[in-house]
């Protein structure tokens, strides 16, 4: 007989709740931290379940904000994550972010597109100095592709630090071409990338520009200009305590073994599995 000690952990768990009041993106938001946790965010398809299950029970059809946002301030420099800085020579109207997509960098006229576009891209190397640090590839690839191309031979996409660099960069290029500029896209309050999000049909497109607040229209998203009122889903996050147990187990097997331990626990409690 072995005798082992067996976690029985239960992740986190939301609670949704829908507020029929007309408010903006912001004023939803801030009810929602001071009656609950936040605007409504979901990480798995069990999460929209319970938030549809409770647009059911009130008998909710229409649009509702939800905890969805896009930081179109957010850019930086791939190099070291570095914040875009002082140096804004946008072309006229940038960053616009048209068609609701625009993330990454071009130069030419310093503007922005979609990162999924191809173009020819400028590397650094920072084993290099002066004008030989900045290497021109006319192959056209995506900005991703860019920047994994630029850092096996390089050091990664090239940034602008100051004037100096941009007339060396000029100099360089005959077109738009990317460089390491670029910005996060659509996110959950709490800062996490969003996965589970199903689009509705053509969205997000940015329609009537600044639409950098997502709502939730039977069951999918959207986007639209945060100052829109409509009512909203919040919810509260349930925290449940580790419960330790220890167990005596009839067995020639070492029962502290990673596999018989998540077998014993699947018996004990099949829900946390």
């Amino acid at each position: 007989m072995s005798t082992g000690v067996v976690p029985l952990v239960h992740s986190v768990s939301r609670k949704y709740y829908l507020i029929q009041l007309e408010k903006t993106w912001s004023e939803a938001q801030a009810y929602c931290r001071a009656t609950h946790t936040d605007l409504a965010i979901f990480k798995s398809d069990d999460d929209m379940v319970q938030l549809q299950n409770e647009a059911q029970r009130q008998q909710f059809s229409s649009s509702a904000w939800i905890g969805l946002w896009n930081d179109i301030n957010s850019w930086r420099w791939s190099i070291g994550n570095e914040l875009l800085g002082n140096l804004i020579n946008w072309y006229q109207g940038e960053p616009n972010n048209v068609a609701g997509s625009e993330e990454c960098g071009v130069i030419h006229v310093l503007s922005l597109i979609g990162c999924a576009s191809k173009l020819p891209f400028l590397c650094f190397d920072g084993r290099r100095s002066g004008s030989e640090s900045y290497i021109y590839i006319r192959n056209e690839m995506t900005w991703p592709e860019a920047q994994s191309y630029c850092k096996q031979p390089h050091t990664d996409l090239a940034s602008i630090p100051d004037g100096t660099v941009f007339s060396i960069i000029k100099a360089l290029i005959s077109g738009n071409t990317y460089i390491g500029l670029f910005r996060d896209s659509w996110k959950w309050t709490d800062q996490s990338n969003v996965s589970v999000i199903r689009w509705l049909s053509g969205q997000p497109d940015n329609g009537n520009a600044n639409e950098n607040c997502g709502y939730l229209d039977n069951g999918q998203a959207a986007d639209t200009q945060c100052s829109i009122t409509m009512p909203f889903f919040c919810y509260s996050e349930i925290r449940k305590k580790m419960q330790i147990v220890r167990v005596k187990v009839q067995s020639g097997q070492d029962v502290n073994n990673l596999d018989i331990k998540s077998a014993i626990v699947e018996q004990l409690c099949p829900e946390s599995g």
